[in-house]
């Protein structure tokens, strides 16, 4: 919020949004995707601010002002997206394997355990483009029969395990930093055959940076 503030602040200066300016915003904007309570108060800041100005100048161009913000406010908001797959069944299986396809640079992984062959192959094939692969999973899990980690180690991807007595459980995973993908849904066979599962997958940019920053502790955490 305070660097929306403060780029809010210095483009009014000229009562304008300039092409700079606008870059900025709309790369700082994503921060408060679906927070409601965000985009509230930073409608409300830009409406003060242009309010003001007028006031102390009598330069109404600030209103114009005003309307590009509020355009690029709500065109931000317009493009979350999020969707979401369920199991039994192939949904979620082919999402997942799509959401690692469609990586362009790197994906994170955090899953209780992988051993569903095809979707191992997807990240064997991710490695071979040449995308940045990281995976956190559970120690105990890894040992079961059936795991992929020790194959996917051995192609040489970096891979790191919880040393506790508890689970690792969480089931997401980052795309280039911009896409999340978090559900219930175990990466194993008996998921997509059997199980009641679930995955959502959303560019929310305010919780891909939660997840991201969470993969990132615990990956530091288990270094």
């Amino acid at each position: 919020m305070r660097q929306i503030n403060e780029l809010l602040r210095a483009s009014l200066d000229d009562a304008s949004v300039s092409r700079s300016e606008r870059r900025e915003l709309k790369g700082i904007l994503p921060l408060i995707q679906g927070d409601r309570t965000g985009l509230a108060k930073t409608r409300q800041l830009a409406f003060n601010l242009a309010t003001k100005k007028i006031q102390e100048t009598g330069n109404y161009k600030a209103m114009e002002w005003l309307e590009d913000v509020i355009k690029l406010l709500y065109s931000s908001e317009m493009s979350v997206k999020a969707s979401s797959y369920f199991s039994p069944g192939k949904d979620c299986l082919n999402r997942i394997c799509r959401f690692i396809s469609e990586t362009k640079k790197r994906i994170d992984i955090c899953v209780f355990t992988i051993t569903d062959d095809r979707i191992t192959q997807r990240i064997e094939e991710a490695l071979s483009k040449g995308i940045d692969i990281r995976i956190i999973s559970d120690n105990t899990k890894s040992e079961d029969r059936g795991s992929d980690l020790d194959r996917l180690r051995r192609t040489g991807i970096e891979c790191r395990f919880d040393k506790t007595s508890a689970h690792m459980h969480h089931k997401f995973a980052i795309s280039d930093n911009d896409l999340l993908l978090n559900g219930s849904y175990n990466w194993t066979r008996s998921a997509s055959t059997e199980n009641n599962e679930n995955i959502l997958v959303s560019n929310n940019a305010k919780l891909v940076q939660s997840f991201q920053k969470e993969f990132n502790r615990l990956w530091n955490s288990l270094s």
